[in-house]
């Protein structure tokens, strides 16, 4: 960044000075210093860009079912949708037409997820849940009802101090959600 502010200082200083006989080789330097400072520009968005790409929750399913939780998941919120598919070929590694990556957004939050190829020992767990504030007690009592239905309700809709109303449920594909109500 002081590279820039540097490379911006200099360009403007040779913009400015007063000498009306600015010589070729002055021109083609400050060209040359515009030059970088816009590549510098690109490459400082680049970055900026990648940074907010860089961290989204990555839901692993092992019953071949991400695309219906997917489906499921952004039918539950107004300002959601699938931002890229890719699914498994004929030659594997996982079962034809099941998903290979995929991403989503709920809310402006980027989730990715895949149908494993093969079963791990583990599985999803409560201990590390989406965590959703809602914005009404409609929206809370509705998302409650959607993702309980045959799930489990971990902790039943009530005010447990911390908040107006809260509820902790486990989706019927096993992915938990704390919902809150500030």
């Amino acid at each position: 960044m002081r590279r820039i502010t540097l490379l911006f200082v200099l360009a403007t200083l040779a913009f400015s000075c007063n000498d009306s006989k600015v010589n070729k080789e002055t021109s083609e330097e400050v060209m040359a210093l515009q030059s970088e400072l816009d590549s510098l520009k690109q490459q400082q968005m680049m970055k900026s860009n990648d940074a907010q790409k860089q961290l989204s929750t990555f839901l692993t399913f092992q019953e071949n079912n991400a695309e219906e939780a997917m489906n499921f998941y952004i039918s539950l919120f107004e300002n959601a949708s699938i931002t890229s598919i890719e699914k498994h070929g004929k030659d594997g590694p996982g079962k034809e037409g099941t998903i290979f990556y995929a991403t989503f957004q709920l809310n402006g939050q980027q989730f990715a997820c895949s149908d494993s190829p093969m079963k791990h020992e583990w599985d999803f767990t409560p201990g590390v849940s989406i965590f959703v504030d809602c914005t009404s007690n409609e929206e809370l009592e509705s998302l409650f009802t959607q993702l309980s239905e045959n799930g489990a309700v971990l902790m039943p809709l009530n005010n447990y101090g911390f908040s107006q109303r809260f509820g902790f449920v486990e989706d019927r594909f096993g992915v938990s959600w704390q919902l809150n109500l500030p």
